[in-house]
């Protein structure tokens, strides 16, 4: 629940009285105002020129709804006892009607600019009232407004009914006859001696809505509406409905507006786990999230991944490069953005659209496990976008691609900073669901609850459980000392938690490797380069296949670096099979070339091109020769590459002497700025000058007055030099374009070609004025 300063006393004798919520503001000090605005920052932006400003702005249809959105149910609640009351409300009142001691509640309120304390009590903002709607906790209209159909006549017949002393005003009646059924004494007695339905039809429309349809004529229930309505305990509404009085409402309510003040949060722990078992939870989790990301970009080395031209990635693309990956679209699509959020990927539109590696990307391979996870959760947490939901299906029933815009959230950013503090607030090892964290959030920002934060908040618990940061539904150790500490804390945790990488694997002569914990880095991607992992667990298993080798290949290496890098690794050497493989592979590596001329092939045997040429298989590529060693064709190096290894040639890529030496070079694109939100409100010295301008402005000469009369140009000239040549602040009256005369306070930083370079107090940048619009201007005394 929100805290704040006390409620403004009432005003002393012979001071201003309080009338609107301008005069409201500018009774609070200096600090209020800036808690106004960092709480509500889109009144700041941009900056009111002044307090009247302020007021105007806090009192907008968009602005109210917008700190609504903001408020919990104790406060949710409490205006809808304020809108129930008569204005202006007693605080001792509203607490009796709510139930609890509303004092607290008013406060927060009040901060925020929604209710201020006037003249007699509080009072709501116009606004305010306005979008809490005609029926405030189901309850109905005023009787002044549900009887408004009725004649003088009728409203003294009603009267007599009800035994109330009869009166020529309308309205004095209607009083009256209000004080009655407010009454549940009163209302207790008329149902006794009424019609049996009478009581159920009052008791349905209690706890609202209090409007029902009127029954068919010649039934029981609409004997009973009709012997209600004639005794005021019901009103007629639009279209033949009826409507529950909201005096009756609250009479049958007990007095009180909600059936309980719902004060305290509801509790969203669900288990205690040991906080080693979460931790080591989250480690394995952070460390696969890391290996995953790695092997991706990787991949992403050797195959660029297409783009679509709507943006994103496709079903069979995400699903080609998760069998690389070896799991499954999902956990594809989750590894990809976490790339793609931290900058390791981008769209490469310098040719055809595809993701590539980043130049960052090279630096982040070079980091320790957990030094890189620190760097993808870092980014996370303060991304726009929602890793869970590639995959779904928005409203239109279409797919949201992953690595597109469709899974950008900008909600995301606050709900995700929200939920890590709710996690934090519990102890470690403690744990919770979305279904718990969904109810406590309905309690503390209600209007922003549905099925659509509920489906967000259980996505971005699966995106921080993927990524480590949550483990067992508990907050980890790394991920609170991320919250505390930033990224080098959360690395020094983690990296405790992980085991230490190893430098050694177990080569065995059935062209198996085994690695008896995670490899060190440079191992890691020789190994996951040259072989293809068979089976994970306390020891991972790779198996050497000829397309892994020739992967290994492709990227670069040659057999005796290969060879080299296996002996160094092992702790038994290199087995015959595999050094057979090995060098029968890089043999036949090569013998075929790919290039792009329009694309061509090149071979210095010239009878397996002439056999190419004939062969029915590689009809489609669209061969013709250009020498006895070079034939060209139409089709993309791709494509050729497919299509002459699946005719069992080895073909590589031909370029540069590099390439001939077959080592590709890696393709990078330019780092994309992934969309952040933008920061919340101003910084608060700037907000601080603002609010020390208002206050100059409300003292300083008004506009019009003769404390800043008129002046020659050639005198106004003259006191902006002064204060040029100063540094002084300055008054000055300014006519803009529109014909508006306007006060403002400047500090002058150039006079030229008719020019006014100025700072204007409380507003960020500079200004230009044009001279001849100035009207009058005069040192500020007030800063000396």
């Amino acid at each position: 629940m929100t805290t704040a300063a006390p409620l403004p006393p009432p005003p002393a004798p012979g001071a201003p009285s309080v009338r609107s919520l301008a005069d409201q503001l500018r009774a609070r000090d200096d600090s209020s105002l800036v808690e106004l605005l960092v709480a509500r920052p889109d009144l700041a932006s941009p900056l009111p020129p002044d307090i009247a400003t302020l007021a105007a702005r806090a009192t907008t249809r968009a602005g109210v709804a917008r700190a609504l959105d903001q408020l919990d149910t104790p406060q949710l609640q409490v205006l809808d006892v304020l809108a129930a009351l008569d204005e202006p409300a007693d605080p001792d009142e509203v607490s009796r009607v709510w139930g609890a001691d509303a004092s607290a509640v008013l406060r927060g309120l009040e901060r925020l600019a929604l209710i201020f304390t006037g003249e007699g009590g509080i009072r709501m903002v116009r606004m305010t009232r306005d979008l809490m709607g005609p029926y405030p906790a189901g309850l109905g209209p005023p009787l002044r407004e549900a009887l408004d159909r009725r004649s003088p006549a009728a409203l003294a017949q009603l009267g007599a009914r009800l035994g109330v002393e009869p009166s020529g005003d309308p309205d004095t009646t209607i009083r009256r006859l209000a004080s009655v059924l407010a009454d549940p004494d009163a209302i207790a007695t008329l149902l006794a001696g009424g019609p049996p339905d009478a009581g159920r039809i009052l008791r349905r429309l209690t706890w609202g809505p209090p409007i029902g349809e009127a029954a068919a004529p010649g039934s029981a229930t609409a004997e009973a509406v009709t012997w209600l309505l004639r005794h005021g305990l019901l009103a007629a509404g639009d279209e033949g409905r009826v409507v529950l009085p909201r005096e009756a409402g609250l009479a049958l309510r007990g007095g009180r507006v909600h059936e309980a003040p719902l004060v305290e949060p509801p509790d969203y722990a669900r288990a205690r786990y040991a906080g080693l078992q979460v931790d080591n939870t989250a480690a394995a989790a952070a460390g696969e999230a890391v290996r995953l990301v790695a092997q991706l970009l990787g991949a992403l080395d050797r195959n660029r991944l297409p783009a679509l031209r709507s943006g994103g990635v496709g079903i069979r693309e995400l699903r080609r490069l998760g069998l690389e990956l070896g799991v499954d679209e999902a956990t594809t699509a989750r590894a990809a953005e976490a790339a793609y959020t931290a900058g390791l990927i981008a769209d490469d539109t310098d040719t055809d659209t595809a993701f590539v590696p980043t130049p960052d990307a090279d630096g982040w391979n070079g980091d320790d496990t957990a030094q890189r996870w620190a760097e993808l959760v870092s980014a996370w947490i303060g991304s726009v976008r929602v890793a869970a939901l590639s995959g779904s299906k928005d409203t239109a029933g279409a797919v949201r691609a992953a690595l597109s815009d469709a899974v950008e959230r900008p909600a995301s950013v606050e709900l995700r900073g929200t939920l890590l503090r709710l996690l934090a607030d519990l102890p470690p090892g403690t744990a919770t669901d979305a279904q718990a964290l969904s109810l406590r959030l309905a309690h503390d920002t209600p209007r922003r609850a549905g099925p659509a934060r509920e489906a967000l908040v259980q996505a971005l618990l699966d995106d921080a459980t993927w990524l480590g940061l949550i483990g067992l539904g508990s907050l980890s150790g790394p991920g609170r000392a991320l919250l505390v500490g930033g990224e080098a804390a959360a690395a020094a945790v983690v990296r405790d938690l992980l085991p230490e990488p190893v430098d050694h694997i177990v080569l065995q002569a059935d062209l198996t490797a085994v690695a008896p914990g995670p490899l060190v880095g440079w191992l890691d991607t020789e190994l996951s380069l040259a072989a293809d992992v068979e089976s994970r667990g306390a020891a991972t298993v790779y198996r050497f296949t000829a397309d892994s080798v020739r992967r290994a290949l492709d990227a670069g290496r040659d057999a005796e670096a290969l060879l080299d890098t296996f002996e160094r690794a092992s702790t038994a050497g290199v087995p015959q099979p595999l050094a057979y493989l090995v060098r029968d592979v890089a043999r036949r590596h090569g013998a075929v070339r790919v290039g792009v001329a329009t694309t061509y092939i090149r071979s210095d045997d010239e009878t397996a091109l002439s056999e190419l040429l004939v062969d029915r298989r590689a009809a489609a590529l669209g061969l013709r020769r250009l020498a006895p060693t070079v034939l060209l064709s139409g089709a993309e190096p791709a494509a050729l590459l497919r299509v002459l290894r699946s005719l069992g040639l080895a073909p590589m890529i031909d370029g540069d002497a590099n390439a001939v030496a077959g080592r590709a070079r890696p393709r990078r694109a330019t780092r994309r700025q992934v969309p952040r939100p933008l920061e919340a409100s101003p910084p608060v010295e700037l907000l601080r000058e603002a609010v020390a301008r208002w206050r100059v402005t409300e003292a300083g000469p008004r506009p019009g007055s003769t404390g800043l009369p008129r002046m020659e140009p050639a005198l106004s000239l003259a006191v902006l030099r002064d204060a040029l040549a100063t540094g002084s602040r300055v008054w000055i009256g300014y006519v803009d374009e529109t014909g508006r005369a306007t006060q403002r306070l400047v500090v002058p930083r150039a006079l030229d070609a008719g020019r006014l370079t100025a700072d204007e107090v409380g507003r960020a940048g500079s200004r230009l004025f044009s001279v001849h619009r100035v009207t009058g201007a005069a040192l500020d005394l007030v800063s000396d």
